[in-house]
């Protein structure tokens, strides 16, 4: 049967509430495309935001901090050079300080010549020559120290060193001396004055700053008899009464 009019209308407007709906669905999905690519592209915004000029200041920064911290090195100076010497130095007129060292490979050489016991069997020694007067000393040391303070009876001599062992009792080994090697020549300072007659000032130099100091000592009880030779230390001390400025207590020595 045909279709009444009014029935074909109301099917064109279902049909075309259909299509509405539908646009408008499309719409809708294509509004909500839109916020989500806007809001993704805003977090990309942000992170790169966040990772410009600020946080490489940051990197910067520790960057110059770690080059700080590799520039605060230090250095140690070394226990031992490992070379065979033996050298002296003037502490004062009357005071040497040694100091000594056996390199590894002379320690295999006498060890080669001597046997394996070499340095059990035998003693160490410093040989003192005062060249000038024509004498020699030794003073005993011992296989853990490296430096020793000698204590002489002449200064303003020349005097030079040998560092020796010994055979200790019952040793295997026959010669009575082995030489290990031989310091350098030291003059020692004076360690005296001497005044001439009529002199009322004695001068004193400041060797680390070269500065001159002057003292007047016409009224000292020392110099009754002028042309006399005396002892620099009880100058000082008559000169200096209050001042300390030739102790020396890391020698363990002082002139009081």
């Amino acid at each position: 049967m045909p279709k009444k009019a009014k029935d074909t209308q109301e099917e064109k407007i279902i049909i075309e509430n259909k299509k509405t709906n539908a646009t408008s669905m499309k719409k809708a999905s294509a509004s909500t495309k839109k916020k989500t690519t806007s809001i993704s592209k805003t977090k990309t915004t942000t992170k790169k935001v966040s990772s410009s000029p600020s946080s490489k200041r940051t990197k910067t920064k520790k960057i110059e901090k770690k080059e700080d911290i590799q520039t605060l090195e230090y250095y140690d100076l070394p226990y031992r050079y490992n070379q065979t010497i033996v050298k002296i130095l003037a502490q004062t007129p009357s005071i040497l300080f040694v100091y000594w060292d056996i390199s590894d490979k002379d320690k295999e050489e006498f060890i080669k010549k001597y046997g394996d016991n070499f340095f059990n069997e035998t003693k160490p020694f410093l040989l003192v020559h005062n060249t000038t007067m024509n004498y020699t000393f030794e003073s005993e040391i011992n296989d853990f120290a490296n430096s020793w303070y000698l204590h002489i009876q002449n200064p303003n001599c020349e005097y030079n060193i040998e560092l020796i062992r010994k055979p200790i009792e019952n040793s295997q080994i026959n010669e009575d001396i082995i030489k290990i090697t031989s310091s350098n020549n030291l003059d020692t300072p004076n360690d005296h004055i001497l005044f001439e007659k009529e002199q009322n000032m004695i001068y004193f130099k400041n060797v680390k700053t070269n500065t001159i100091y002057s003292k007047n000592v016409s009224n000292l009880q020392l110099l009754r008899n002028m042309g006399k030779i005396y002892n620099i230390y009880e100058v000082y001390k008559e000169l200096y009464k209050d001042e300390n400025i030739i102790d020396n207590p890391s020698s363990g020595f002082n002139i009081k």
